[in-house]
């Protein structure tokens, strides 16, 4: 990640941010081991003809390189990685699909925990009488032996 910045903040080699002049050092970059094959991803995804369709590897590797970038940078507005923003932007709209699904979620399972207590407490007042009427004289005053052996 740190490499993707070094690239599209200061610029490395011939790659580098659209506003600024390749550098004249052609040789490999001192800063990370990693740069020479990000830069050769960032040229072949600026010159790919697959990337509309799907894309081919590479190409989908620099998408996952630019979408793991922007969950990780905490400079939206300043950041100088291409997409980083658009990426910010995509996910906040998904978490706003996904909460007010989860909204819908609780609402569903608050209904469904209402209607069935409603049916539990309807079927409590119809069993109610029944269970009167069984233990009228009381479970403490019930017999255990026949009234003559008490005696």
């Amino acid at each position: 990640m740190d490499c993707l910045e070094h690239i599209c903040s200061e610029g490395c080699t011939t790659v580098g941010p659209y506003d600024m002049d390749p550098s004249k050092h052609k040789g490999p970059c001192s800063k990370y081991s990693t740069c020479h094959g990000i830069q050769l991803l960032i040229k072949h995804f600026g010159t790919c003809e697959k990337k509309v369709n799907g894309g081919c590897s590479r190409c989908k590797r620099m998408w996952q390189l630019f979408r793991l970038h922007s969950s990780i940078c905490d400079q939206s507005d300043e950041c100088r990685v291409p997409l980083c923003r658009q990426f910010k932007l995509k996910a906040q709209q998904d978490r706003r699909v996904n909460d007010s699904r989860w909204r819908l979620l609780v609402r569903k399972v608050v209904r469904a925990k209402t209607f069935s207590s409603l049916s539990l407490f309807k079927r409590m007042r119809v069993e109610e009488p029944r269970m009167v009427g069984m233990y009228r004289q009381g479970v403490r005053s019930f017999p255990l032996a026949p009234r003559n052996m008490q005696r």
